[in-house]
């Protein structure tokens, strides 16, 4: 029986490794080899590791269909989502400004749902939205008036993650395919893989450095088991449990809890302003939880409720 507690922790630990894609990030400018060969790596790494789960499982009845279309939704949530992201810091735009447009995601699979899926948000629910949104905005916008170093058009690339991401969660959303989550993640893995692999094979050599540091070998593993089967994990899971409006809502507050393990990891500073921000990010994503259903509603106060 699914409780309103496992949906709760479900959802806590999707914005926890979902955030620590940015920190994995931060720790990756470290490493020697370029970002986009180590994202490579990661995603190699990661396939790797899931198919030998699905073959120690010895799981079978894995139709072709449902691998195609799990590879299509890896493509576009995995692939395509990091591939703009890195481009887009690769081009001059600030880590601040890519968090802002990124996390904007929320709101287009707001509009799409009501469209396509015919997911029922209500006033509430879109005013918990503009909520959320004015927090994140405030949590990065001194990030985002230093920024000005990159080209116009560069600024549509972390445009084109939100649309890439949030397509990917339409299609999980309307086509499910059936499958468990290790064949599934082995699917999504294997297609950001090859989406990294036609990256790097035109951007670069995909070469593996040698002489790899402890610090190198620690990042990667970040990488893999938190951003990687941890972030995405939890969002498929999340995605089959509570659907599409819901999950989105929850990526308004990985910007602010990527703020606060930041604060924790490398001592950087949090403002007044970012608190604020904070704290009206997680107001807006409570009321956009709220106006979900009714069965939500009664989900959530069942939740809080001793």
């Amino acid at each position: 029986m699914r409780t309103p507690m496992s949906t709760v922790g479900l959802m806590v630990g999707f914005v926890i490794c979902w955030s620590s894609g940015f920190i994995g990030s931060r720790l990756a400018s470290d490493a020697p080899m370029a970002a986009l060969d180590l994202f490579t790596w990661r995603f190699l790494l990661a396939t790797a590791i899931a198919l030998t789960v699905c073959l120690a499982c010895r799981v079978r009845g894995v139709s072709l269909y449902a691998v195609v279309l799990e590879m299509g939704v890896g493509a576009l949530t995995m692939g395509g989502y990091l591939l703009g992201v890195l481009l887009a810091v690769d081009a001059g735009v600030s880590t601040g400004a890519t968090a802002l447009i990124t996390a904007q995601q929320p709101l287009l699979a707001a509009a799409i749902a009501t469209i396509c899926l015919r997911e029922r948000i209500g006033l509430l629910g879109w005013a918990g939205l503009a909520v959320a949104a004015g927090g994140v905005a405030l949590c990065v916008v001194g990030d985002w008036r230093s920024a000005g170093g990159a080209a116009a058009w560069a600024y549509a690339l972390p445009l084109l993650s939100v649309v890439s991401v949030t397509l990917g969660s339409v299609l999980a959303s309307r086509f499910p395919s059936g499958l468990s989550m290790a064949p599934s993640l082995t699917a999504q893995l294997g297609a950001a893989s090859l989406v990294f692999l036609a990256a790097a094979g035109i951007g670069g050599d995909l070469s593996w450095p040698t002489g790899m540091t402890l610090a190198d070998t620690k990042t990667l593993g970040w990488l893999v088991v938190l951003s990687s089967f941890g972030g995405y994990g939890f969002f498929t899971a999340c995605l089959r449990r509570v659907g599409l409006t819901t999950v989105s809502s929850a990526i308004f507050l990985t910007p602010p809890v990527t703020l606060l393990w930041a604060m924790w990891m490398f001592g950087e500073p949090v403002a007044m302003l970012q608190m604020g921000g904070i704290a009206l990010a997680m107001l807006g994503v409570a009321a956009s939880l709220l106006a979900r259903n009714p069965e939500t509603r009664h989900q959530i106060q069942d939740a809080v409720t001793p």
